[in-house]
Formats: structure tokens, C-alpha cells, sequence
């Protein structure tokens, strides 16, 4: 099951409080384990019932005895407790044993969320059998980056707005996989665009922080088509305004815009098209890439990609003591177009 109808499916029974004793939610995706934590609180305790029945620990510092001392404690004039175990990934790997009795039989007044972020728990563990078996075992995987732009259009569709492919794309581009950057970044939009109207590139341009000209995508744009004067115009603005346009991030979009390239340029030669490319099934994502195959042929491809390698390093510093990032983004930019 997908992160997101998987995430959609248990907040669903959360707000309809029909509640498992255990949550294990895991994984390197930590924005869902997250909000269904902050749900299951927030769902099953009134706020006046929480300072006696909602109890958070942290595996770093869990006691396993303590902790089952108060998994089987009863409510205090409430229906139910919650137990939250966050960063459960730091907890002693002896410990977990220790709570298999507990998982086999877990108090039904009790709801234990473990919070076990930064990889997937090992399912041939007896632990995480029993967790399983007598409630929910919840892995929610990191999300490749192709993968971030329907997941913008669907966060989009949660929050009763609508989105433009090519808007959603650019939001995935500039924002990268960081789900609560992306959700920050959404609230930001919602506020500014009314409800009746879909959100479209120009609402991100306006909104989300960066030059409706003069940004890193229609550098790249320009870079592409091998426009000289466009490139170098749009690289003086970003290095004069490295604050707002960090040069480091510049070289990251522009290192997975070559790095794309040199993907197409592989499948060109094995007789396939720019769909075949992951991530390009879009006309705002294959447009600049189509554009470079024109100027940019595979060897001239690998020197830029390691090109970008030396700059990012000068850019922060290494080897060339204190540097101007508008002279940099302007040697840059002759390097690449030449």
C-alpha cells in the first residue's frame, strides 16, 4: 500500500476514534508517523483529559519496566490513556524483548504509539510481530523524487484547493522531499489563493519566495537553450542576491537537471524518448531537458556534472578562502556555456 492511502486509511479510523491498542509506525518517511502521532493524541483525549492520561517517553531514556508499568495503568476519569513512545529507534535493542509480553497482550484501555523513524522495523523480529498481530505495524517508506509531485497535488486536494500540474512540479523542484517544508510552504499558498481559484505557477512564483524572472528554474531554462545574455543577466541577480538564492542551491537543481540529461542522452542511444526518463513525463520537467540534448552532447554533459562537483565545493569555501558568489555564479555560468 502506498504511504498516502496507507496514512489516509489510519487517519480515517483515528478520527473516527475506533482505536488499536498499538501503533508501531515506522520508517524513513517520518511526516506521517508524525501527524498521526500529534492525531491519535488529539483524537483520543480531550484537552482537560490529558494531563493525566497522556504520557510521552523517549527511547534514548526509556526505562522498559517503567514503561510497562504504565502501559498497564488504568485511565483517570477517561476513557481511555495514550502512551507515546518517540524516537523509539534509540531505544536499547534488549529492551524490546522485555515488551513482547506486553505486545501479546496489550491493556485495551491503552493506546501505545511507538514513534520508530529513520528506517523500516525488522519484521523477523519477535517484537514487531507481536506489535503487528495485536495492532497496527504502519512503515511508511522515504519518497522518491518523482513521486513528490502527486503527492503535492493530493496534499493540495486535502486542504479543499486544486493545483496545476506544471505549478505542482515547480513546487517539487524548488522544495524538494521535505514533507513539512512542502505542507509549510501549501499553508503559505492556501492563505494567499482563494478556495474557488486552482493554484498556478505564477501563485508559487508570487508567493513561495523567488524572482518571477530571475530564479534558479529559468536560469537553468536559459542554460538550456544556451540563451548567453538571459543566463548571465539571471546569474548576476541570483549571486547579488545570494541570501535569498544560496549558490549551493542553484548547483543542486543544476546538478539534477545534467545528472537527468545524462539519463537521456542513455536511453536516446538505446533507441527510447524522453519518457522513459524517471521523473520526465511532464512538459514543465522534459521541456529544459529536450532543450540541452540540443547543445549538451554526453561528454560535454559528464565535464559540466563534473564541473558543478568544483563548484559546489568553491561555493562553500573549500580550497578558495572567501569568495563573491556573483563573480562565482558569473564564472560558472561562462563554463557552462562554453
Amino acid at each position: 500500500m502506498s504511504n498516502i492511502k496507507q496514512y489516509s486509511a489510519l487517519l480515517k479510523e483515528i478520527q473516527s476514534k475506533q482505536f488499536k491498542p498499538i501503533y508501531l509506525l515506522n520508517g524513513e518517511e517520518a511526516y506521517y508517523i508524525d501527524r498521526l502521532s500529534r492525531a491519535i493524541i488529539k483524537h483520543g483525549l480531550e484537552e482537560h483529559e490529558r494531563d493525566f492520561n497522556l504520557t510521552i517517553m523517549y527511547g534514548k531514556d526509556a526505562n522498559p519496566d517503567a514503561l510497562i508499568e504504565t502501559l498497564r495503568r488504568f485511565p483517570m476519569m477517561a476513557e481511555r490513556q495514550v502512551v507515546v513512545l518517540r524516537e523509539a529507534q534509540s531505544m536499547d535493542a534488549r529492551y524490546w524483548a522485555s515488551l513482547e509480553g506486553y505486545f501479546n497482550a496489550p491493556t485495551a484501555s491503552t493506546v501505545f504509539v511507538i514513534d520508530y523513524k529513520e528506517k523500516k522495523a525488522n519484521g523477523t523480529l519477535k517484537w514487531v510481530k507481536s506489535a503487528g498481530k495485536s495492532g497496527v505495524n504502519a512503515y511508511f517508506k522515504k519518497h522518491y523524487d518523482n513521486e513528490i509531485p502527486d503527492l503535492i497535488a493530493s496534499m493540495v486536494r486535502e486542504m479543499k484547493y486544486r493545483i496545476n500540474p506544471q505549478a505542482a512540479h515547480m513546487l517539487s523542484e524548488y522544495l524538494g522531499t521535505d514533507l513539512e517544508k512542502i505542507e509549510m510552504e501549501l499553508n503559505k499558498l492556501t492563505i494567499s489563493v482563494p478556495l474557488s481559484k486552482q493554484i498556478e505557477v505564477g501563485d508559487v512564483q508570487e508567493h513561495i519566495g523567488f524572482s518571477k524572472e530571475f530564479n534558479v528554474f529559468e536560469y537553468i531554462s536559459a542554460i538550456a537553450r544556451k540563451d548567453v545574455f538571459k543566463s548571465y543577466q539571471i546569474a548576476q541577480f541570483l549571486g547579488k542576491n545570494d541570501k535569498n538564492n544560496p549558490m549551493v542551491l542553484t548547483i543542486t537543481f543544476l546538478f539534477g537537471h545534467f545528472s537527468k540529461l545524462m539519463m537521456y542522452h542513455g536511453v536516446l542511444g538505446k533507441g527510447g524518448s524522453v519518457s522513459d526518463v524517471p521523473g520526465m513525463n511532464n512538459p514543465y520537467t522534459s521541456r529544459p531537458i529536450i532543450d540541452s540534448a540540443k547543445h549538451y552532447n554526453p561528454r560535454k554533459t559528464a565535464e559540466i556534472i563534473s564541473l558543478l562537483r568544483e563548484y559546489d565545493a568553491m561555493s562553500k569555501g573549500v580550497g578558495v578562502g572567501a569568495s563573491d558568489p556573483e563573480q562565482l555564479m558569473k564564472e560558472m555560468t561562462f563554463k557552462l556555456l562554453n
